[in-house]
């Protein structure tokens, strides 16, 4: 009956085999850096008996994955024989062979059926939840010992950037059972980028408190900055999705305005007392949306922002100056440059009532590469990831011969990001000091080059190339402000309980329309009090309990 429960748990979550990344390790004994090319620490004695780039005799590994409904592969490629799998055969000793592949719903529909059939594939990239319920059910190879024995300098240094956590959250009752990707923690500040052009125009200074943003959003509402003589501008962007916060900050998400309030609705944080709490039914939520109501009716934040399908037209187009994003949202500023060559964008933090910077964290780890229990070369797992890994970061020099446009979950079992977790402060702090001459240009790996030719190009002709200053800028400025000492809080709870199988997607539609009503003005701002009761009697508080009960294991596992 256990083992019938487990199917059915099993059949209810979906694996994902893709993620977004980028590309960087390789060769047979590529050099962990940091940015400077100096060797990592020394393997050990005992890694030092095998080659963590290459088995020793050719193994084939089954695997199935997603694939992007509309990806492109070069003339005479395929799904399974491409440049990817090609580079991991020659690299690795690892063939795979591929036993079907699908997209989107497909994938996720074909996958919860192999899996509750116990059709699981050698090695697989899964999401939490999946990671979870196959450990729980004994299916998953042990990779405490091949991890020690196989894996790189740079993939140990990797997971090291991470104090370990990513290791921790891969671990099932004392094991490794999985290799885990790393989450880039840079992505989780949430910025205030200001068209500082019309900052100036209108007598302004930048902003210090989230009553500051307000006095801006008024002002380029109601003062003409762009001087055409009509009321046609546009105060603080939004989303339809922008009264949730995620890990990852995204451009015209209010997680900054959020978290100036201490709210992180869509999370299960800690409260005072150490209990798990979900951030949507706390009072500091109803205080974030009181102040987005209000701004929202004097006109300060853009009226059709739940409507817009180019959440980016309102600035590229010069109707607004202000919005939320990442330190990368130099994009969003330089398509409005091109526009408009005298558009001129800065970054900010904006802290608490208390002047602290609050910043909710991305999860350490979100994909995982799993192994089947009995599986015969488990240790292809860690060779296939230090190989990839060594791809991904560029520093083998052979995956400068892989066209990186294609898309990368084409790799053998797809794409998840492997980096140091504080990767853009490293790569900023480099690209300075190169910069300042404190570097030699040719100590420089890569990536960091690649940085430092363009900021060097565009040091020559300031912004004459947008598309040069747009790949190293947010390395400067915006990178600058992540050195700012910040409040880190973290999602406790990522995966998914039993009663949120059944009624997550419920609770989730209501809390959506419910803020959205608040801040559009068409729901008072008390109706909040009765989301939370609503929220509690539909689910609510059992979900709380399951959630309190499976972060509770997790710590004692």
């Amino acid at each position: 009956m256990k083992k019938k429960s487990i199917i059915l748990l099993l059949a209810s979550t979906a694996v994902l085999a893709s993620a977004c990344g980028g590309q960087d390790e390789g060769g047979s004994s590529p050099k962990a850096t940091d940015g400077a090319s100096k060797p990592s620490s020394a393997p050990s004695a005992d890694s030092a008996k095998v080659d963590p780039f290459k088995l020793p005799n050719p193994v084939t590994i089954t695997t199935f994955k997603s694939v992007p409904a509309t990806g492109k592969l070069p003339a005479g490629d395929t799904v399974e024989n491409n440049q990817y799998s090609r580079y991991i055969k020659d690299k690795t000793n690892i063939e795979f062979k591929l036993l079907w592949y699908a997209a989107g719903t497909d994938f996720d529909q074909k996958s919860k059926l192999s899996i509750a059939s116990g059709d699981i594939p050698d090695m697989l990239l899964v999401d939490e939840q999946t990671f979870l319920s196959l450990a729980d059910a004994g299916q998953l190879e042990d990779l405490t010992k091949v991890y020690e024995k196989y894996a790189s300098p740079l993939t140990k240094e990797l997971y090291a950037s991470t104090n370990n956590k990513a290791l921790e959250k891969a671990t099932y009752k004392g094991k490794l059972m999985a290799i885990p990707n790393i989450s880039v923690q840079a992505d989780a500040a949430s910025l205030v980028w200001v068209r500082k052009d019309w900052l100036d125009k209108v007598g302004l200074q930048p902003p210090k408190t989230m009553d500051d943003v307000t006095a801006i959003a008024k002002a380029f509402v109601e003062r003409d900055p762009d001087g055409n003589g009509k009321a046609d501008t546009i105060g603080l962007t939004g989303s339809s999705g922008a009264v949730t916060v995620p890990g990852k900050a995204s451009s015209h998400n209010w997680k900054a305005l959020f978290m100036s309030y201490d709210a992180y609705p869509g999370n299960w944080i800690k409260d005072g007392s150490g209990k798990i709490v979900y951030g949507s039914v706390l009072p500091e939520t109803k205080q974030a949306l009181s102040k987005l109501r209000d701004m929202y009716g004097a006109g300060l934040i853009d009226k059709e922002f739940a409507l817009r399908k180019d959440l980016n037209e309102p600035v590229v187009g010069g109707k607004s100056g202000l919005f939320f994003g990442p330190w990368w949202a130099g994009g969003i500023v330089a398509d409005t440059m091109t526009n408009d060559p005298k558009a001129n964008f800065e970054p900010y933090l904006i802290p608490n009532a208390k002047g602290q910077y609050n910043n909710l964290m991305i999860p350490v780890s979100n994909r995982f590469v799993v192994v089947k229990k009995g599986m015969k070369n488990p240790e292809a797992a860690v060779v296939y990831a230090n190989t990839f890994i060594a791809a991904q970061r560029k520093v083998d020099p052979d995956s400068a011969k892989l066209d990186f446009t294609v898309d990368a979950t084409y790799w053998p079992i797809g794409n998840a990001t492997y980096d140091y977790a504080d990767a853009v402060e490293r790569k900023a702090e480099q690209l300075k000091k190169a910069l300042n001459g404190e570097i030699k240009p040719e100590q420089l790996n890569q990536e960091i080059k690649i940085l430092y030719d363009a900021a060097v190009a565009d040091k020559a002709k300031p912004k004459a190339d947008l598309k040069i200053w747009r790949s190293f800028y947010g390395y400067t400025a915006p990178a600058a402000l992540l050195k700012q000492k910040m409040n880190q809080v973290f999602s406790e709870y990522t995966a998914t309980t039993a009663t949120m199988e059944r009624k997550w997607a419920n609770l989730q539609k209501l809390e959506s329309e419910t803020f959205l009503k608040i801040v559009m003005g068409d729901a008072s701002l008390d109706s909040f009090d009765k989301f939370v009761s609503d929220w509690k009697a539909q689910g609510g508080d059992e979900i709380t309990k399951e959630v309190q009960t499976e972060v509770d294991k997790l710590k004692s596992k």
